[in-house]
């Protein structure tokens, strides 16, 4: 009988390969619903790590197979990266019976011909097991060793020296921190068992995803954004791409009884699946609505102490959480994105009240979404200046010299995020 977790990362991986879903989406979805907790985490294991390793598992694949690798059935080449996945990166299944695992799958779903195909190749790597031998990284270019698309590489070589670049990219290759919030408890302190998070308040960190209805999954770059406006208690806050609502949820808790948040989305669906979740809280509820961002602001001039704007992005700072994104994301979008950014920032920006603060973020790695669309909004916003944000304490040790925040996945277990904080002077 095959492993329900190998069966199941095949069809996940199939429907992501090919039919474009989220890897994610797809595990928490009935595919896994009836499979016992062994079985989820060995499938997720699985997946993630064929998806974070697929350049270097084709490059060793390919030099295995007799046929051309692209011509191989796309559905041939999935299942023979779970299984030299498997291989390559752990130990607690026995070789045999992963190979085993592997034909079956293949001869129920493939055919008989491919059968013998998978058989052949997996067993050969087995039994030679080259990533095991003296000089195997070595004869790697860099962008396969680190399984990372040459076009994104050369950028990170060009921008980061060779030294960097390989630890950021290999970096992304490490399960990311499950990190979570506290719905009901606006003060940071919960009484679910957690640890506390050393660099974000009221973040909570596990070794696992814990299951509890109370918590908001959300990772620790991401629930830092909001910390950086500082003192809001009171204040008058719209996040304004603000699905699937981790951020304003947080925000919620930080402006207190007293003030307010307006968390709006383009998107009719997003916005209602943010109303659930943000219905949940244990204070203020904020209001949610339908607005395009980059269209006329549907508010009054001044209407805000503090505007949000974490943008549509590319999202290749979380490559570690999302791996699928490297193989599918065009740099070609890059120009497109930035125009869409920059649009954002400028509707947006006139709900600054005089002496409020815009907050600018992404999580991008990319200069195209990062500081080049915050050079161009103050190039043409004279009334807007960087303001270098000074919380949470330590926020200095993510700050460049000009007060740009950067979280870096090789520095700590969480995304790549870039934020600007804004003050409008006039």
């Amino acid at each position: 009988m095959v492993s329900p977790a190998r069966s199941a990362a095949y069809e996940v991986l199939c429907r992501v390969e090919l039919g474009g879903a989220f890897c994610d989406q797809l595990l928490s979805s009935k595919l896994l619903a009836q499979a016992d907790e062994r079985d989820r985490n060995l499938a997720t294991e699985m997946c993630y790590g064929t998806l974070r390793w697929r350049l270097a598992l084709d490059d060793l694949l390919g030099r295995t197979s007799a046929r051309p690798w692209e011509k191989v059935d796309a559905r041939a080449r999935i299942l023979l990266r779970i299984g030299l996945y498997q291989l390559w990166h752990t130990d607690r299944v026995p070789d045999h019976a992963l190979v085993n695992d592997a034909v079956e799958i293949a001869k129920h779903r493939l055919g008989r011909g491919c059968a013998g195909f998978v058989n052949g190749i997996l067993r050969s790597l087995a039994r030679e097991r080259p990533w095991e031998k003296d000089g195997f990284d070595a004869a790697r270019p860099d962008w396969v060793r680190a399984s990372l698309p040459e076009w994104l590489w050369k950028r990170w070589l060009d921008r980061h020296g060779r030294e960097q670049a390989l630890e950021y990219a290999l970096s992304l290759n490490r399960p990311p921190q499950c990190a979570a919030w506290d719905c009901r408890r606006p003060d940071g302190v919960s009484s679910i068992v957690g640890s506390p998070s050393p660099v974000v308040p009221g973040a909570l960190l596990f070794d696992r995803r814990p299951e509890d209805r109370h918590l908001w999954m959300q990772d620790e770059a991401s629930q830092y954004i909001p910390h950086l406006l500082g003192p809001v208690a009171g204040g008058r806050i719209w996040d304004c791409c603000a699905a699937p609502g981790g951020k304003t949820g947080i925000l919620s808790s930080l402006c207190g009884a007293d003030g307010f948040v307006i968390a709006s989305d383009l998107s009719i669906k997003r916005a209602g699946h943010m109303k659930g979740p943000l219905g949940r809280l244990g204070w203020k509820k904020p209001a949610v609505l339908v607005a395009d961002a980059t269209a006329s602001c549907p508010f009054r001039d001044g209407s805000f102490d503090a505007v949000l704007a974490d943008v549509p992005c590319s999202g290749l700072g979380t490559l570690r959480r999302n791996p699928e994104i490297k193989w599918r994301f065009d740099p070609g979008r890059l120009a497109a994105l930035q125009r869409r950014q920059v649009s954002i920032l400028d509707a947006v920006s006139g709900a600054v009240r005089r002496g409020g603060v815009l907050l600018y973020s992404t999580c991008s790695t990319e200069p195209e979404e990062n500081e080049q669309v915050v050079n161009a909004f103050l190039a043409s916003h004279r009334y807007f200046e960087l303001r270098r944000p000074d919380v949470p304490q330590g926020v200095e040790r993510w700050l460049d010299p000009v007060g740009l925040l950067r979280t870096y996945p090789s520095e700590r277990r969480w995304d790549g995020f870039f934020a600007a904080l804004m003050f409008r002077f006039s």
